[in-house]
Protein backbone atom coordinates (compact mmCIF):
# COMPACT_ATOMS: atom_id res chain seq x y z
CA UNK A 1 0.00 0.00 0.00
CA UNK A 2 1.15 3.56 -0.98
CA UNK A 3 1.14 5.83 1.83
CA UNK A 4 2.04 9.66 2.59
CA UNK A 5 2.84 11.09 6.25
CA UNK A 6 2.84 14.34 7.52
CA UNK A 7 6.49 14.77 9.69
CA UNK A 8 7.93 17.88 11.24
CA UNK A 9 5.21 19.70 9.28
CA UNK A 10 6.41 18.32 5.99
CA UNK A 11 4.50 16.21 3.94
CA UNK A 12 6.78 12.85 2.32
CA UNK A 13 5.52 10.46 0.21
CA UNK A 14 4.84 8.23 -1.87
CA UNK A 15 6.11 5.38 0.51
CA UNK A 16 5.42 1.63 1.06
CA UNK A 17 3.86 0.87 3.97
CA UNK A 18 6.69 -1.44 5.24
CA UNK A 19 8.78 0.84 5.08
CA UNK A 20 6.56 3.44 7.15
CA UNK A 21 6.53 0.20 9.70
CA UNK A 22 10.39 -0.12 9.64
CA UNK A 23 10.31 3.91 10.89
CA UNK A 24 7.51 3.15 13.57
CA UNK A 25 10.20 0.68 14.75
CA UNK A 26 12.83 2.74 14.70
CA UNK A 27 10.76 5.61 16.41
CA UNK A 28 10.45 8.53 13.68
CA UNK A 29 6.72 7.54 13.17
CA UNK A 30 4.18 7.84 16.58
CA UNK A 31 1.01 6.49 16.68
CA UNK A 32 -0.60 10.27 15.96
CA UNK A 33 1.26 10.58 12.58
CA UNK A 34 -0.95 11.63 10.08
CA UNK A 35 -1.18 9.24 7.18
CA UNK A 36 -3.26 9.32 4.16
CA UNK A 37 -3.74 6.80 1.00
CA UNK A 38 -5.61 6.97 -1.78
CA UNK A 39 -9.15 6.03 -1.60
CA UNK A 40 -8.96 7.45 2.07
CA UNK A 41 -11.90 10.51 3.15
CA UNK A 42 -8.88 12.10 4.90
CA UNK A 43 -5.68 12.10 6.82
CA UNK A 44 -5.78 9.19 9.80
CA UNK A 45 -3.99 8.30 12.92
CA UNK A 46 -1.21 5.73 11.98
CA UNK A 47 -2.66 3.68 14.67
CA UNK A 48 -5.95 3.85 13.00
CA UNK A 49 -4.45 2.58 9.82
CA UNK A 50 -5.11 -1.44 9.20
CA UNK A 51 -1.65 -1.99 7.98
CA UNK A 52 0.00 -0.07 10.54
CA UNK A 53 -2.31 -0.51 13.78
CA UNK A 54 -0.42 -3.80 14.86
CA UNK A 55 2.90 -2.02 15.07
CA UNK A 56 1.55 0.09 18.19
CA UNK A 57 -0.48 -2.81 19.97
CA UNK A 58 0.64 -3.37 23.47
CA UNK A 59 3.16 -6.37 23.51
CA UNK A 60 0.85 -9.11 24.86
CA UNK A 61 -1.71 -7.95 21.53
CA UNK A 62 0.96 -7.67 19.33
CA UNK A 63 2.06 -11.26 19.99
CA UNK A 64 -1.45 -12.06 18.92
CA UNK A 65 -1.72 -10.54 15.85
CA UNK A 66 1.31 -11.79 14.93
CA UNK A 67 -0.31 -14.80 14.45
CA UNK A 68 -2.77 -13.25 12.39
CA UNK A 69 -1.15 -10.70 9.96
CA UNK A 70 2.60 -11.29 9.06
CA UNK A 71 4.94 -14.61 9.35
CA UNK A 72 8.49 -14.78 9.09
CA UNK A 73 9.59 -15.05 5.89
CA UNK A 74 10.88 -18.66 4.79
CA UNK A 75 12.68 -18.72 1.76
CA UNK A 76 12.55 -22.67 1.18
CA UNK A 77 9.32 -23.40 1.76
CA UNK A 78 8.30 -20.62 -0.95
CA UNK A 79 10.39 -22.01 -3.52
CA UNK A 80 9.57 -25.68 -3.10
CA UNK A 81 5.96 -25.07 -3.38
CA UNK A 82 6.51 -22.79 -6.17
CA UNK A 83 8.47 -26.17 -8.11
CA UNK A 84 5.83 -28.60 -6.78
CA UNK A 85 3.37 -26.14 -8.78
CA UNK A 86 5.51 -25.70 -12.02
CA UNK A 87 5.96 -29.17 -11.89
CA UNK A 88 2.81 -29.78 -11.77
CA UNK A 89 1.77 -27.94 -14.75
CA UNK A 90 4.01 -29.95 -16.55
CA UNK A 91 3.10 -33.06 -15.91
CA UNK A 92 -0.49 -32.11 -17.07
CA UNK A 93 1.12 -30.50 -19.72
CA UNK A 94 2.92 -33.60 -20.96
CA UNK A 95 -0.86 -35.17 -20.62
CA UNK A 96 -2.70 -33.18 -22.83
CA UNK A 97 0.90 -33.90 -25.09
CA UNK A 98 0.08 -37.71 -25.48
CA UNK A 99 -3.07 -37.13 -25.46
CA UNK A 100 -3.92 -35.24 -28.61
CA UNK A 101 -0.75 -36.75 -29.74
CA UNK A 102 1.47 -33.41 -29.83
CA UNK A 103 5.01 -32.46 -29.15
CA UNK A 104 4.07 -28.73 -27.35
CA UNK A 105 7.80 -28.58 -26.68
CA UNK A 106 9.13 -29.32 -30.21
CA UNK A 107 10.55 -25.57 -31.86
CA UNK A 108 9.66 -23.76 -27.94
CA UNK A 109 11.47 -20.78 -28.23
CA UNK A 110 11.19 -17.39 -26.64
CA UNK A 111 8.28 -16.15 -28.95
CA UNK A 112 4.91 -14.72 -28.03
CA UNK A 113 3.58 -17.90 -28.10
CA UNK A 114 5.22 -19.34 -25.03
CA UNK A 115 3.64 -16.31 -23.32
CA UNK A 116 0.02 -17.63 -24.77
CA UNK A 117 0.07 -21.09 -25.12
CA UNK A 118 2.08 -22.37 -22.03
CA UNK A 119 2.98 -19.60 -19.21
CA UNK A 120 -0.47 -18.08 -19.43
CA UNK A 121 -2.14 -20.80 -19.02
CA UNK A 122 -0.10 -21.30 -15.72
CA UNK A 123 -0.74 -18.29 -14.72
CA UNK A 124 -4.63 -18.27 -15.11
CA UNK A 125 -4.55 -21.51 -13.25
CA UNK A 126 -2.40 -20.12 -10.01
CA UNK A 127 -4.41 -16.88 -9.75
CA UNK A 128 -7.86 -19.00 -10.11
CA UNK A 129 -6.34 -21.03 -7.24
CA UNK A 130 -4.84 -18.50 -4.80
CA UNK A 131 -8.25 -16.45 -5.40
CA UNK A 132 -10.39 -19.10 -4.49
CA UNK A 133 -8.51 -21.19 -2.25
CA UNK A 134 -5.74 -18.85 -1.14
CA UNK A 135 -3.03 -21.72 -1.91
CA UNK A 136 -1.92 -23.68 -4.96
CA UNK A 137 -1.04 -27.47 -4.63
CA UNK A 138 2.27 -26.60 -3.46
CA UNK A 139 1.25 -24.14 -0.68
CA UNK A 140 -1.12 -26.53 0.21
CA UNK A 141 1.63 -29.38 0.49
CA UNK A 142 3.89 -26.82 2.66
CA UNK A 143 1.52 -25.01 4.56
CA UNK A 144 1.60 -21.85 2.71
CA UNK A 145 -1.48 -19.49 2.41
CA UNK A 146 -1.51 -16.06 0.39
CA UNK A 147 -3.59 -13.63 2.24
CA UNK A 148 -4.33 -9.72 2.73
CA UNK A 149 -2.31 -8.15 5.87
CA UNK A 150 -6.11 -8.31 7.27
CA UNK A 151 -6.49 -12.17 6.74
CA UNK A 152 -8.93 -11.78 4.14
CA UNK A 153 -8.46 -13.79 0.25
CA UNK A 154 -7.53 -12.48 -2.40
CA UNK A 155 -9.69 -11.93 -5.13
CA UNK A 156 -9.28 -13.66 -8.39
CA UNK A 157 -8.01 -10.22 -10.47
CA UNK A 158 -4.99 -9.54 -7.30
CA UNK A 159 -4.40 -12.93 -7.68
CA UNK A 160 -3.82 -12.88 -11.12
CA UNK A 161 -1.81 -8.95 -11.22
CA UNK A 162 0.27 -11.36 -7.91
CA UNK A 163 1.37 -14.31 -10.32
CA UNK A 164 2.51 -11.76 -13.46
CA UNK A 165 4.24 -9.70 -10.64
CA UNK A 166 6.10 -13.14 -9.54
CA UNK A 167 6.67 -14.19 -13.24
CA UNK A 168 8.54 -11.41 -14.11
CA UNK A 169 10.10 -10.32 -11.17
CA UNK A 170 10.61 -13.44 -9.49
CA UNK A 171 10.81 -15.54 -12.33
CA UNK A 172 12.50 -13.69 -14.82
CA UNK A 173 10.45 -14.31 -17.19
CA UNK A 174 11.82 -17.43 -17.77
CA UNK A 175 15.24 -16.12 -19.70
CA UNK A 176 17.91 -18.32 -17.39
CA UNK A 177 19.77 -14.91 -16.82
CA UNK A 178 16.97 -13.28 -15.80
CA UNK A 179 15.79 -16.13 -13.44
CA UNK A 180 18.93 -16.41 -11.77
CA UNK A 181 19.15 -12.88 -10.76
CA UNK A 182 15.67 -12.69 -10.09
CA UNK A 183 15.80 -15.63 -7.84
CA UNK A 184 18.73 -13.77 -5.88
CA UNK A 185 17.36 -10.39 -6.00
CA UNK A 186 14.15 -12.28 -4.37
CA UNK A 187 15.84 -13.92 -1.42
CA UNK A 188 17.63 -10.99 -0.86
CA UNK A 189 14.59 -8.84 -0.43
CA UNK A 190 12.81 -11.28 1.58
CA UNK A 191 15.54 -11.39 3.93
CA UNK A 192 15.74 -8.09 4.72
CA UNK A 193 12.07 -6.75 4.30
CA UNK A 194 10.81 -9.66 5.50
CA UNK A 195 8.46 -10.34 2.25
CA UNK A 196 8.40 -10.75 -1.40
CA UNK A 197 7.98 -7.47 -3.17
CA UNK A 198 5.14 -8.23 -5.21
CA UNK A 199 3.40 -9.18 -1.71
CA UNK A 200 4.53 -6.16 0.55
CA UNK A 201 3.32 -3.50 -2.15
CA UNK A 202 0.14 -4.75 -2.44
CA UNK A 203 -0.33 -5.50 1.25
CA UNK A 204 -0.30 -9.09 0.73
CA UNK A 205 1.29 -11.68 3.34
CA UNK A 206 2.01 -15.72 3.11
CA UNK A 207 1.44 -17.29 6.16
CA UNK A 208 3.07 -20.29 7.04
CA UNK A 209 2.20 -23.11 9.46
CA UNK A 210 5.29 -25.09 11.28
CA UNK A 211 6.61 -27.60 8.80
CA UNK A 212 6.19 -31.35 10.61
CA UNK A 213 9.31 -34.32 9.09
CA UNK A 214 5.85 -36.30 8.44
CA UNK A 215 4.91 -32.58 5.96
CA UNK A 216 8.50 -32.59 4.66
CA UNK A 217 8.83 -36.44 4.07
CA UNK A 218 5.04 -36.02 1.68
CA UNK A 219 6.91 -33.54 -0.10
CA UNK A 220 10.21 -35.28 -1.48
CA UNK A 221 8.29 -38.43 -2.33
CA UNK A 222 5.36 -36.01 -4.44
CA UNK A 223 8.88 -34.11 -5.87
CA UNK A 224 10.07 -37.41 -7.04
CA UNK A 225 7.20 -39.44 -8.16
CA UNK A 226 6.03 -35.86 -10.35
CA UNK A 227 10.18 -35.69 -11.78
CA UNK A 228 9.55 -39.48 -12.58
CA UNK A 229 6.09 -39.26 -14.46
CA UNK A 230 7.26 -35.89 -16.44
CA UNK A 231 10.52 -38.14 -17.81
CA UNK A 232 8.43 -40.12 -19.01
CA UNK A 233 8.11 -39.16 -22.53
CA UNK A 234 12.16 -38.73 -23.04
CA UNK A 235 12.85 -42.31 -20.99
CA UNK A 236 12.80 -43.79 -24.67
CA UNK A 237 15.37 -41.43 -25.82
CA UNK A 238 17.99 -41.85 -22.58
CA UNK A 239 17.46 -45.65 -23.01
CA UNK A 240 18.50 -45.05 -26.84
CA UNK A 241 21.24 -42.87 -25.61
CA UNK A 242 22.74 -45.67 -22.72
CA UNK A 243 22.54 -48.45 -25.35
CA UNK A 244 24.51 -46.37 -27.94
CA UNK A 245 27.00 -45.13 -25.29
CA UNK A 246 27.21 -48.65 -24.14
CA UNK A 247 28.10 -49.86 -27.71
CA UNK A 248 30.55 -47.33 -27.75
CA UNK A 249 32.31 -48.49 -24.88
CA UNK A 250 32.72 -51.95 -25.96
CA UNK A 251 34.14 -50.99 -29.13
CA UNK A 252 36.28 -49.41 -27.46
CA UNK A 253 37.37 -52.11 -25.38
CA UNK A 254 37.81 -54.63 -28.71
Amino acid sequence: MILWIIQDGKKLGPLEDYEVREMIREGKVSRDTRVWHEGADGWLSASDLGVLANEFAAPEEKQEAIQIRLTPFQAWPRLGARMIDYLIYESILHSFSILCGVNLWKGVDSSGWVVIGIVLPVILMEAAMVGSLGFTPGKWLLGLRVETLGGHRLSTGQAFVRSMRVWVLGMGMFIPLMMIIGCCMSLWFGKKKGGMLWDLQSGFQVKAEQLTPKRIALFWVILVVIISFNALPYLPEILAGNEQALQEKLLQKK
